[in-house]
């Protein structure tokens, strides 16, 4: 009998790990390795700020600033920084990044989130969830500005990048 009971637990068990949604790969970050030349190496070495936006760059929803090797991610020019860290690399199989993870300290229990400016290596379809929705399709070589929050707490968001130096 507790071996029945036993073999109907590991069961419903298994089958409940099958119905969960595969999580994308997870990368690490490379605070060692180089950024590849390219736009994101200019955009870091130039110190230049990049203008994160959804429908025009006229009305940013955010600035991404490089300064001296560190990312700045604020929500307009007059405002103190949201956060900020150290550039390091973050490769994916579709997209190059360049920005930091942090943990927030309103939530210790829960993984990093990542700031990240990245450049597409391959064709990226994307949605935003709610309550921007926003569907994005960015080519070989288009810059985009990316929040990925902790795992579990919400969904990665996309904006489209101007570059202002």
């Amino acid at each position: 009998m507790i071996n029945r009971i036993a073999a109907i637990v590991a069961l419903v068990l298994l089958a409940a790990g099958c119905e969960k949604p595969s999580q994308p790969p997870t990368t690490k970050a490379s605070p060692s390795a180089s950024i590849p030349e390219g736009p994101l190496q200019q955009l870091v070495s130039s110190n230049a700020i990049v203008i994160g936006y959804l429908y025009t760059p006229e009305q940013p929803y955010l600035l991404a600033s490089f300064s001296n090797g560190r990312l700045l991610w604020r929500n307009d020019r007059e405002s103190q920084p949201g956060a900020e860290g150290r550039v390091q690399v973050f490769n994916e199989h579709d997209r190059t990044c360049v920005g930091f993870e942090r943990k927030n300290p309103a939530m210790p229990t829960h993984g990093p989130e990542r700031y990240l400016v990245c450049e597409a290596e391959q064709a990226i379809q994307h949605s935003n969830s709610l309550p921007r929705s926003q569907d994005f399709s960015l080519r070989p070589g288009t810059v985009f500005l990316e929040y990925r929050p902790a795992a579990g707490t919400g969904f990665a968001q996309i904006f489209y990048a101007s570059v202002k130096q």
